[in-house]
């Protein structure tokens, strides 16, 4: 018997009817087994699947204020101490807590970027041990999972690409990031080298985010103060701000702080036009490899030893003149902030301005600096911050619990901005391990935190699930390294003169530098934007490819993907605008998962979740193999009995996984 498409979607949505809504959640196994409708297997082992490969560690430096399990259960109990207090005022109260099932894959999508697998759901769940979410969190903070999905959430945040422009590559700059996630470098630390870097693409990775609004100074301090203070001020750029209170030129002040630096290199891009505008001869080198050497060495922060800063020739305020020099001052939310240790004088070397400027956003103390990155991880964890939206942070008591607020800020000054810490903390609290609740109508009031808030997955967990069903875990041990083959252009002679740069261009040519790897090539991809890396681009073995689809999780994949890519169509960020990634639905999205090529991997022999459940013995514990793959949990008795039924029928195992896809709780952190 053959079934049609518009057959399997009607019965997709039988299978898992009412997944979503917490009231109507699926069914603790659990409970079921008590009530008698599904055995409990004879030996709690995981579902069969094929033996994974080992992937490698991840490189994780000791965390710097290592919590004791006394101390985060302590932290935890305080934040839902808080959002009890916060509920209770306003007469509501806490969402039951979540289910084993329900906790192994949200934590997996949270923490580690993807679904859990078949043997990954089952080892939990019937684990009997007491502590075992706690040990869960530990698990998947200290795993590549957790690097792969925060190097995600920060390129969203910082806007990293991969091309910044007249071919400049920016992949030592990403691995650069990628680096200090590993290696779990303090939040402060890590931003206090972005504001502060000199040097070029070519060998000093942080200098790519000064880079990333090259020649646009005004700009890069609109998402500096944006992205890590939470200070609204872009309006400030052109005028004084009509909703909040700073100024053009408050503004121009903060901006006065960078006015002795270049980002546009003026110099060693006249030595490289001198060199590639001539004409070509017979004598010439290749000018491919001329444009790779040249790119990442002239792309680079320029120190110039004078503040250029002055107020614009249009200014129109009483309280400067147009064109005037502008003397650097810092800006406070109240004139209490000015009396924090954060606030120093402004030191009269323009050379030290941008490490004083550094050394007070990221101080403990600034007003705003831990509350901005506290606030953002809390809306990564629960689909929505304490208080909204997290660009803006002017006036604090409009959060929906201030209390709450300060406690989170003062508990990552407490673990000294050790990101990986302070997410123990969150993702232990009570209020995290709850049911998720439905889209809350703020009209009435703002959201309380009973639980977190169900939410579509992020474009990047969404691939990183299909990765996971199609190769399985082993996906994390393919990791790009194409920042070697940017580094082997660097030239070190203290002057970028046409005769250094023609001595580099002759090493890259006689040890074929770039025949090794592609690493600095450009060009587009298929239907337009970055190209695929090839397998060269890899550390060791490449990863698998299907239906012309590099089998890499989004963070070893070109940043962004290009415009057609499943990773474009499901709202990943173009990194043109910061925080720029969609979760918003639409029809592509629905026919991609219906018709498109990421379906027919998922459904064809090769891929893991398929090998896994032919391996069942039983159609039941095929059945049940898939369900725990897709969804994470075991099927309910009507769902096995459907199942069931239309394998009887004639439906095979590979339409069964169309079916579970295309359902509305697969696509869904509940």
């Amino acid at each position: 018997m053959k079934f049609s498409r518009s057959f399997c979607a009607v019965l997709a949505t039988v299978l898992v009817a009412g997944a979503l809504c917490p009231a109507d959640a699926a069914p603790n196994p659990r409970r079921l087994r008590r009530l008698g409708e599904i055995p409990a297997p004879a030996t709690p082992a995981p579902v069969p699947a094929p033996a994974p490969v080992a992937p490698k560690p991840a490189p994780a430096r000791v965390a710097q204020t290592k919590q004791s399990p006394a101390q985060v259960a302590a932290a935890a109990a305080q934040i839902d101490k808080l959002v009890l207090a916060g509920l209770g005022k306003a007469g509501q109260h806490v969402n039951a807590p979540a289910t084993d099932d329900q906790i192994v894959r949200r934590m997996y999508l949270d923490l580690a970027g993807r679904i859990p697998t078949a043997e990954e759901t089952s080892a939990f769940i019937y684990d009997k041990a007491p502590d075992k979410r706690a040990k869960l969190v530990d698990q998947l903070i200290g795993s590549a999972g957790y690097n792969s999905q925060m190097f995600n959430w920060l390129g969203d945040m910082l806007r990293v690409i991969d091309d910044n422009g007249k071919g400049v590559k920016t992949y030592v700059y990403e691995e650069w990031l990628k680096d200090q996630i590993a290696e779990n470098r303090p939040w402060n630390e890590l931003v206090h080298d972005l504001l502060t870097a000199q040097g070029k693409f070519a060998n000093d990775g942080p200098v790519g985010y000064l880079l990333r609004d090259k020649g646009m100074p005004l700009d890069s301090l609109s998402n500096t103060l944006t992205i890590f203070l939470g200070a609204n001020v872009a309006c400030a750029q052109c005028h004084n701000h009509p909703l909040a209170a700073w100024t053009q030129k408050d503004f121009y002040q903060m901006a006065a702080y960078f006015g002795a630096i270049n980002t546009d290199y003026p110099k060693a891009q006249k030595v490289a036009k001198g060199i590639t505008g001539k004409k070509k001869t017979e004598t010439d080198v290749n000018r491919q490899v001329l444009t790779h050497v040249i790119s990442p060495n002239v792309a680079a922060i320029e120190e110039l030893h004078k503040n250029k800063v002055t107020f614009p020739s249009d200014y129109k305020y009483d309280n400067a003149k147009p064109g005037a020099p502008v003397a650097p001052q810092l800006i406070a939310w109240s004139e209490q902030d000015k009396n924090s240790p954060a606030y120093v004088p402004t030191p009269q070397n323009p050379d030290e301005l941008r490490t004083a400027f550094a050394d007070w956003l990221t101080h403990a103390e600034n007003p705003r600096f831990a509350t901005t990155i506290a606030n953002r991880l809390w809306k990564r964890a629960f689909g929505m911050a304490v208080l909204e939206p997290v660009t803006d942070l002017d006036d604090l008591n409009k959060a929906a619990n201030p209390e709450l607020l300060a406690f989170l800020t003062s508990e990552m000054k407490r673990v000294h901005f050790d990101l990986r810490e302070f997410q123990r903390i969150v993702f232990n609290s009570q209020t995290y391990q709850r049911m998720a609740s439905t889209t809350p109508d703020l009209a009435s009031g703002p959201y309380l935190f009973p639980g977190p808030l169900l939410r579509r997955m992020t474009a990047e967990q969404t691939w990183d699930s299909v990765l996971t069903l199609v190769v399985g875990p082993q996906v994390d041990q393919y990791k790009l390294e194409r920042a070697d083959a940017i580094k082997a252009m660097n030239i070190t002679a203290p002057k970028l003169t046409p005769d250094v740069i023609m001595a580099k261009v002759e090493e890259v040519e006689k040890n074929h530098l770039l025949q090794r790897r592609r690493g600095g090539q450009g060009g587009g991809g298929k239907k337009g934007g970055n190209p695929d890396p090839i397998p060269a681009d890899y550390e060791g073995e490449p990863p698998p490819r299907f239906e012309g689809m590099t089998m890499a999780r989004a963070s070893e994949l070109p940043q962004p993907a290009r415009e057609a890519h499943f990773l474009r169509m499901f709202g990943q960020s173009d990194k043109q605008l910061t925080d720029g990634g969609s979760t918003e639905g639409g029809v592509p999205q629905v026919l991609m998962m219906m018709n498109g090529d990421v379906q027919k991997v998922i459904g064809s022999n090769a891929s893991s979740v398929l090998r896994s459940a032919a391996k069942a013995s039983t159609p039941e514990l095929k059945v049940e193999s898939l369900y725990f793959s897709f969804l994470g949990r075991r099927p309910t008795l009507q769902e096995r009995q459907i199942a069931l039924g239309v394998l009887t029928d004639g439906l095979k195992l590979a339409d069964l996984t169309w079916i579970l896809f295309n359902s509305r709780e697969f696509i869904f952190v509940q």
